[in-house]
C-alpha cells in the first residue's frame, strides 16, 4: 500500500514538472537580406539560460521559468534586441539589424629616413611629370642622363645604367632603384635592371634621383645613388 501511495505522489510531482515547463520557438533572420541566422544567441535576460540558433536560424528554448519574462536576441555585428514572452509556447519571429559603426579614415605611413635627417642638406635631381613629357630622350629613364652629375652607359640593347660620383660601370652593383618604396633589385643578380623591366613611362610621376653623400642613408647598396 505504501508503494502505491508513492508511486501516486511521483507521477503527480512529474506531471506538475511537465506542465510548469515553458517552451519558446522561433526564428531569427537577417533584415536586410532575409536569410537565417546561424549561431544567434537567443538567451533569457537576468540569467544564464539561453540557445544557439541552428543552420536555418531555428530556436527552441525549454525553461522552469513562468511567463511573463524577457528574451535578448544578440549576434556579432548586428544590433541585440530584446522579446516579451508572455505566454506558453510563445512563437518568436524578429529580424535583427546591422550595427555597423562609420569610422574616419586612418592612414599609416613609414619611412627608412627620419624627418630630422631630411632636414639636413642633401643633393637630389629630379624630373617632375612634366620634364618626364618634355625630354628630348627616347624614354624617361635615358632622360635621366641630362641631369647633373650623372653618366649614362649603355650596357646592352634596352638596357641602360645610371652612373653618378664619377663611377663608370657596365653594372650598377652600387646603385639602388626603388619604385614606390620597393627595391627593385633583380634576384639572383643583385643589382637593379634600370629600367628594362622597370615601370612605363606612362605610370611614372616623378624620378628622384640622390647623389653625394645622402644616398649612404639608404644603406650600404646605396653607394653610388639611389633612383
Amino acid at each position: 500500500m505504501k508503494r502505491i501511495f508513492a508511486t501516486l505522489i511521483l507521477l503527480v510531482c512529474c506531471s506538475f514538472m511537465i506542465v510548469a515547463q515553458t517552451t519558446v520557438t522561433g526564428k531569427i533572420t537577417d533584415k536586410t537580406y532575409k536569410e537565417g541566422l546561424i549561431s544567434a544567441t537567443v538567451s533569457i535576460k537576468g540569467t544564464t539560460e539561453g540557445v544557439l540558433t541552428d543552420f536555418d536560424g531555428n530556436f527552441e528554448l525549454k525553461t522552469k521559468k513562468e511567463p511573463p519574462f524577457t528574451l535578448l536576441i544578440s549576434y556579432v555585428g548586428f544590433r541585440t534586441q530584446e522579446v516579451e514572452i508572455t505566454e506558453n509556447k510563445q512563437e518568436v519571429k524578429l529580424s535583427l539589424e546591422e550595427d555597423a559603426a562609420v569610422i574616419e579614415e586612418v592612414v599609416i605611413e613609414g619611412s627608412r629616413i627620419s624627418e630630422k635627417t631630411k632636414e639636413a642638406p642633401q643633393t637630389i635631381e629630379s624630373l617632375d611629370i612634366i620634364a618626364i613629357k618634355e625630354t628630348p630622350a627616347a624614354n624617361f629613364y635615358d632622360g635621366l642622363g641630362n641631369l647633373k652629375g650623372v653618366d649614362l652607359t649603355t650596357a646592352s640593347m634596352g638596357f641602360t645604367v645610371i652612373n653618378t660620383r664619377g663611377f663608370n660601370s657596365t653594372s650598377p652593383v652600387r646603385s639602388l632603384q626603388i619604385i614606390d618604396g620597393v627595391d627593385n633589385q633583380a634576384p639572383g643578380l643583385n643589382f637593379s635592371l634600370g629600367n628594362f623591366l622597370g615601370s612605363p613611362e606612362l605610370d611614372v610621376q616623378k624620378v628622384d634621383l640622390v647623389v653625394g653623400a645622402n644616398s649612404a642613408y639608404y644603406g650600404p647598396n646605396a653607394f653610388n645613388g639611389v633612383i
